[in-house]
């Protein structure tokens, strides 16, 4: 076998590896891409969670202080209705 006969023997295996190798790297670059985008989704979501257990708590605050004045205006008007 000639070399130029082995080259050409080579050659289109060496582009499929190639080719194979390219669509490794970019599968690759789209799971790093997706993985970033979790990190992002992860940190959102915690900080969604810290804002809903703020809104829990400044919703029951205002609610005590809510049901603290109708205590208060119920006794009043109780007080001076007959």
């Amino acid at each position: 076998m000639t070399p130029d006969r082995r080259l050409d023997r080579l050659e289109p295996v060496i582009a499929d590896v190639l080719q194979k190798v390219d669509r490794l790297i970019e599968g690759q670059g789209q799971i790093i891409s997706e993985v970033s985008k979790i990190a992002r989704i992860e940190i959102n979501t915690d900080a969604t969670a810290e804002t809903v257990a703020k809104l829990t708590v400044s919703t029951q605050r205002q609610y005590q202080e809510l049901k603290t004045g109708q205590e208060a205006m119920l006794q009043y008007l109780r007080e001076k209705l007959p």
